[in-house]
């Protein structure tokens, strides 16, 4: 008989049994799930869960922050993998496998070049007869289309079991769970009665072990009755002092703890967790659908846009060199001789053009300085130490890469880089020795020179040497000549020129432009011959006329530039006014100060009132009006007759459009006063309604009030006569009954006499006879 050893890979039919099983009984009862399936111990089953089958496990491709990531934390922790996996985001033997798979891609490159080293076979791969060491971490095996007995038992029961939830053992534990809440009930029943019968029962003391000598709920256990007498007891005052609380009195406890970000995120991390397993435990099926869905690749949000740098090498650059490269083969018969009378030099690197710098695998030099410390002897017996390859200093957690600018060291070889300038034979000869110089050659030559230098005797004399003051321009016009931009920082040059030329143009543009104010196209009027811009004290014209025609041509000068460098219409086209005069800062300062400083004594001397500055105001917008026909404000006395008939038939026109338009508006607006207001009107009217009723019933309550008023006024003047009346009306009729009550007494006696004779005359008479 062949023994029934548990492991060997997981099919798919295992797989869906231990699933359904996870959703039934939780993943914690291993051993009853195990008993689903007869090939696997509960360990395994454990294994298969929470190294493949759990809907937590990130199975896609190990991006490059996670393999910086694992090689990093694998040199802080060697062989620790169960600590490593939660930082990195995967399984224990996921991490294991990439570690080994990075360091068998070192060593194969190591071992080959080429195709042949990226195309050799994985040394960990199985080979035949040999069995899968941890199959739990492995994908399912497709089952049999043929399955044998005990595979159809197995799946059978499985399907009965985890199918019945109303069996025998559903139905006597609900029956169980019935039998003790009855015992409960009948139990408290049972200790009421009692009570109510004035016994107290207890059935716990009925044990000798827990029977007290005392009741909890009547004594003090360890009470020592206190001295009488008087004692200061300021623990108890301070413990009865209603103000000893107010500093917590309103305040929450993070007002009072003030506890930091992250413990607050770590408290919302535990109610979350705790969130998660209660959903588990009540719905374990939608809680790991949830999972899947989450880590279905269907469901992941689209990736956004990648964005790469614009290419160093154009189209015409690649023709270039594909042109060079045919040049090469149509003359490399020839190179021979050329090549053996010329010797190669090196290019220096200053001299060559900036190409795609080439981008250093970090991850595969991490993994070779881990795979020479993995194979590295022991310290004991001596000898140098493996060679590891320098990195840049990096944080534990990998960021993102930028990608680096170009420069010619490490740069991608160019076959069209040549020489700017032509250089001589004798100095690129002097460039081949030096660079055929290894690194111990010169540091030796270094360490003579400073020998041979320290050897020199003190300076007996000290000068001083000062550079002449000479003009930079020439050496940096040749500096500049000999720096050749590429397309990108000339354009970002223009951008700043043009960038500082916009906010010269707005700095410049004038007050009114600035605030946003209505401006003017229209001309300040100039007398003829006062252009000049100086006052002229010898000239017939007055001294306040020269200064407003200065004032005007001024005026003019800045209308015309701010009409030129910001026109009105949305189409023209903003021009340059050369001829406009820029000042400085400082200068615009200096007038605002002096125009500040004239207007404070301007207004000293005579107080401006805003009512009298506005009559001025409309006293001369009534003295122009506005000319159709020249399109612009003209002065009245200087209109012939039909031009003022023009002009004011324009101005009712005028008119009577903003008479309509304000009419529709207003109309518009009515509206929606009406739609807005409606409501308040109707509940207006309603409230007006209940006004009238209730001052209505105020009036008639308060005659009536007056009315019951003067009747409690006569009444009061009658009330005193009446009770007289009444009272002399009692007393007669107290009379009248007493005097009926002697009578009725005499009248009494008098039957009493008539009966006691009668009954005497009858006694008599039958004596007699």
């Amino acid at each position: 008989m062949r023994p029934n050893v548990k492991g060997g890979v997981w099919r798919n039919t295992e797989d869906e049994i231990l699933k359904l099983a996870v959703m039934k009984y939780g993943p914690h009862q291993w051993a009853r799930i195990s008993s689903l399936l007869t090939r696997k111990s509960p360990a395994q089953c454990k294994a298969r869960w929470f190294e493949w089958l759990d809907p937590s496990i990130k199975k896609t491709e190990w991006s490059k922050e996670e393999e910086e990531k694992l090689l990093h934390l694998a040199k802080i922790f060697p062989s620790q993998w169960k600590t490593i996996a939660p930082l990195v985001g995967r399984t224990a033997a996921q991490c294991l496998e990439h570690y080994n798979r990075l360091l068998d891609e070192v060593q194969r490159q190591q071992s080959g070049s080429g195709a042949d080293a990226a195309g050799g076979e994985d040394p960990r791969r199985l080979r035949f007869g040999e069995v899968e060491p941890i199959p739990e971490t492995k994908p399912a095996k497709p089952d049999p289309i043929d399955m044998d007995e005990e595979e159809k038992e197995t799946l059978s029961e499985a399907k009965a079991r985890l199918s019945n939830t109303m069996g025998k053992k559903e139905k006597r534990k609900f029956r169980e769970k019935q039998l003790e809440e009855a015992r409960r009930l009948a139990a408290l029943q049972k200790k009421r009665e009692l009570k109510a019968a004035g016994i107290h029962y207890n059935p716990k003391t009925k044990n000798a072990k827990d029977f007290r000598d005392f009741d909890i709920s009547k004594e003090i256990p360890f009470f020592q009755k206190p001295k009488a007498g008087f004692y200061e007891v300021p623990e108890e005052e301070l413990r009865d002092d209603p103000n000893r609380d107010l500093a917590f009195i309103g305040k929450r406890l993070d007002q009072i703890e003030n506890p930091n970000y992250l413990q607050r995120q770590d408290k919302l991390n535990k109610i979350e967790d705790i969130k998660r397993k209660k959903k588990e435990m009540m719905s374990l099926p939608d809680s790991i659908f949830d999972l899947s869905k989450k880590n279905d690749v269907d469901q992941t949000l689209k990736r956004s846009k990648l964005s790469l740098p614009s290419p160093q090498l154009t189209e015409q650059d690649i023709q270039e060199i594909a042109e060079y490269e045919k040049a090469n083969d149509v003359t490399g018969g020839q190179q021979g001789v050329t090549n053996a009378l010329v010797g190669k030099f090196p290019v220096p690197a200053n001299r060559t053009v900036a190409r795609t710098p080439l981008r250093e695998d970090v991850i595969m030099m991490e993994a070779q300085n881990l795979l020479n410390l993995s194979n590295a002897e022991t310290p004991l017996k001596g000898g140098n130490n493996p060679s590891v390859t320098p990195l840049p200093v990096r944080s534990s957690v990998p960021t993102s890469s930028s990608q680096s600018s170009a420069s010619a060291t490490g740069a991608t070889p160019n076959p069209l880089a040549v020489h700017l300038t032509p250089a001589r034979k004798q100095q690129q000869q002097q460039l081949d020795e030096y660079s055929r110089e290894d690194k111990f050659k010169k540091q030796q030559n270094k360490n003579q020179l400073l020998s041979k230098l320290k050897t020199l005797p003190s300076p007996s004399q000290s000068y001083k040497l000062a550079l002449p003051d000479e003009p930079m321009d020439d050496m940096d016009a040749s500096a500049s000549d000999a720096t050749e931009l590429d397309q990108s920082e000339h354009h970002i040059r223009e951008q700043q020129q043009l960038k500082h030329k916009e906010q010269f143009r707005l700095r410049t543009r004038s007050t009114v432009l600035k605030r946003n104010l209505p401006r003017s196209q229209n001309y300040l009027h100039i007398a003829q011959g006062s252009d000049s811009i100086h006052i002229d004290e010898t000239s017939s014209v007055p001294i306040q006329t020269q200064i407003q025609n200065i004032l005007a041509s001024e005026i003019n000068r800045i209308i015309l530039h701010d009409n030129l460098t910001f026109p009105l219409a949305l189409d023209a086209r903003a021009q340059d006014d050369a001829s406009y005069q820029h000042f400085s800062n400082t200068e615009l300062e200096h007038a605002d100060h002096l125009l500040r400083l004239e207007m404070a004594q301007m207004a000293s001397e005579q107080p401006l009132d805003a009512h009298a500055l506005l009559s001025q105001m409309d006293a001369m917008r009534a003295q122009y009006i506005y000319l159709p026909s020249q399109a612009k404000h003209l002065a009245i006395s200087s209109l012939t007759p039909t031009q003022l008939i023009d002009a004011l038939a324009h101005q009712h026109t005028d008119l009577i459009h903003q008479i309509k338009s304000s009419s529709s508006k207003s109309v518009h607006l009515e509206k929606k006063l009406n739609i807005y207001n409606g409501g308040y009107h109707n509940r207006c009217s309603a409230l007006l309604k209940d006004i009238d009723s209730l001052y209505s019933a105020y009036e008639k309550a308060n005659i009536e009030l007056e009315c019951f008023d003067q009747l409690a006024a006569t009444e009061s003047v009658h009330m005193d006569k009446r009770l007289a009346d009444i009272q002399n009306q009692v007393y007669d009729q107290c009379e009248i009954e007493s005097r009926l009550q002697a009578k009725y007494a005499a009248l009494k006696n008098e039957l009493s006499s008539l009966k006691s004779t009668n009954n005497n005359h009858n006694h008599n008479n039958h004596h007699n006879k």
